[in-house]
């Protein structure tokens, strides 16, 4: 049947209507339709272990019934107490073995006495603010302050691994390097504040944004959280389960799930840094004390995965103007053929450090002067005013390969 479309009657053949589309899609083959809906790897690991059920929103929680939030620390649990688990060492070798036997490691001192104790002051304070201007994100286990970059010095240290915030720092970046590759983004910072009497996380994997894959080779995703405060399971210290970044259903393959020893809370001293694999299972405990916990959480991703914080808007105008390279390039401001083009600047970039054929920070000072003019819809008379466009500016200034030579090619085109 004729269709107006853009005020045009067109003729569109009736296979493409929405209506025989829906029809012949009812009973059609579907290859991929049983992968993408078989909810991997939760499915089977819920199925076979239902005592990970979590509770329900204002349910009372239960205790001496079995479910995952009644725990305590390794040495004390009857499963994990003989088990030698991770302790905290500055030993990068053993760091490594850690992380890719169990599912994390713990490094000791990570932060100095000096760094944390400021680190916690600061965030306390910001939740405090953030839950009086009635702008707090606050959910039943957990307070999250977010955009921890524009809330303080050391924190934007933290995400260069700066040692003067982060004395390990240097450390932290060569796991970070040997686990996800050289190149790799910030995906998100934020303070995880467990208040007291809150309700547990349900237990959870990090990168299940990706689910239902779920590779086996190395993650996508590699936690560091920064303890500021000494933790166990009496204030919340992190449930997890070592060894669970594993499938160890089905034979191992397919990444399921079967059945999975209980989990245990972190223990740790003020200043260690948990650094674990994304698959590792784990969540917020219950907070049994009379005080706030705080941890800062700092997930970090392959360079092709899209961020869970927008840093691109995020970051105030002030951080901005001073980012080292190597702070925009673990933000995002870096782009590649691959990845953050802005009308096309990018597209020779290679996602290094300081690349200025990459460098869209220079698209968003703009954004913040209030100066940046799109290319639209373009004529032949528009090409006189074509100064006016910022792209055209940045290109000049930042895209090293527009020669001489490179314009006697376009113009050379153009007499075709």
């Amino acid at each position: 049947m004729p269709e107006q479309v853009m005020g045009v009657m067109m003729s569109i053949p009736v296979e493409f209507s929405a209506e025989a589309v829906k029809e012949s899609s009812l009973e059609a083959f579907r290859p991929y339709g049983e992968f993408l809906r078989s909810a991997e790897p939760y499915s089977s690991i819920f199925i076979n272990n239902q005592w990970l059920t979590p509770p329900k929103a204002g349910a009372e929680l239960e205790w001496g019934q079995g479910w995952y939030y009644d725990t305590t620390v390794a040495r004390k649990h009857e499963y994990w107490k003989n088990i030698k688990t991770p302790q905290a060492t500055k030993d990068i070798v053993q760091l490594r073995k850690d992380l890719f036997e169990w599912g994390y490691c713990l490094i000791e001192d990570g932060l100095s006495e000096e760094q944390y104790t400021r680190m916690r002051a600061r965030i306390a304070e910001q939740a405090q603010a953030e839950r009086e201007l009635g702008i707090a994100y606050v959910v039943a286990s957990q307070q999250h302050v977010w955009a921890l970059v524009n809330k303080g010095d050391d924190f934007v240290g933290c995400l260069e691994h700066n040692p003067k915030s982060v004395q390990a720092g240097p450390l932290i970046e060569q796991i970070l390097n040997e686990s996800l590759g050289s190149k790799w983004n910030h995906f998100s910072f934020l303070s995880n504040i467990s208040y007291p009497k809150c309700h547990p996380q349900s237990m959870h994997q990090d990168q299940t944004f990706i689910a239902p894959y779920n590779p086996s080779e190395a993650p996508v995703l590699v936690n560091t959280m920064y303890i500021l405060q000494d933790v166990d399971e009496v204030n919340g210290g992190t449930l997890h389960i070592p060894g669970s970044h594993r499938p160890n259903g089905d034979g191992g393959v397919n990444g399921l799930y079967g059945k999975l020893p209980k989990p245990i809370n972190l223990e740790a001293k003020a200043g260690t840094v948990l650094m674990f694999d994304g698959r590792l299972l784990h969540g917020g405990a219950v907070n049994h004390s009379d005080d706030f916990r705080y941890v800062i959480t700092n997930s970090c991703v392959k360079s092709w995965i899209r961020q869970q914080e927008n840093f691109l808007l995020t970051v105030s105008p002030e951080v901005l103007q001073n980012a080292s390279d190597k702070l925009l390039l673990r933000l995002g401001f870096q782009s590649s053929i691959t990845s953050n083009l802005v009308e096309g600047y990018g597209y020779m970039g290679t996602g290094q450090i300081g690349d200025e054929n990459g460098a869209v920070v220079h698209v968003r000072h703009a954004f913040d002067d209030g100066t940046y003019r799109h290319v639209g819809q373009l004529t032949m008379t528009d090409v006189a005013n074509a100064d006016d466009f910022t792209l055209q500016k940045i290109q000049r200034r930042h895209e090293s390969f527009r020669t001489p030579e490179y314009f006697e090619h376009l113009h050379a085109l153009n007499a075709l």
